[in-house]
């Protein structure tokens, strides 16, 4: 049964509250919950069976999970950032990176699996867009979702 947009809001207010949502996809039971990722940061972990879904193994390591793939998400980033910021202060700013022997410095060329979601709004945007996916039963306590109604208090 697809999930619908009022239990969306609640899975969101759950996730902020700091409980876990569990979830069902094609027999496997995926778990989000909040974590502390430093002392003074949080960020939404998502696990399957227990383990986290980590970004950075790839298809060939024998701890990878195929699950990974599909529900953490891509992003692309550029590797020479930091550089090239410190050299846009050091050699007249943005002028000289914009030469064409330069431009490579400002493009994001490298696509990483991010093991983290920074808001709970980035893991519902990111799991509406799965397909199949289903609120395990108990997945989430809230009771006004769970009678249907909406949270606007």
């Amino acid at each position: 049964m697809a999930i619908t947009k009022p239990q969306w809001t609640g899975i969101e207010n759950t996730l902020k509250s700091g409980a876990p949502v569990r979830f069902l996809y094609q027999g496997h039971e995926i778990e989000v919950m909040k974590i502390t990722v430093r002392e003074t940061k949080m960020a939404y972990i998502v696990a399957e069976g227990g383990h986290a879904l980590v970004g950075f193994l790839k298809k060939d390591d024998k701890a990878y999970n195929p699950l990974s793939e599909m529900f953490l998400r891509k992003k692309l980033i550029n590797p020479h950032a930091r550089i090239a910021r410190s050299i846009a202060k050091e050699r007249g700013g943005k002028a000289y990176l914009k030469r064409k022997e330069n431009r490579y410095m400002t493009e994001k060329t490298l696509e990483v699996t991010d093991t983290f979601f920074p808001t709970a709004r980035t893991v519902v945007t990111h799991f509406r867009k799965i397909k199949g996916l289903e609120l395990a039963p108990g997945g989430f306590v809230s009771a006004d979702v769970v009678k249907g109604g909406d949270s606007a208090a």
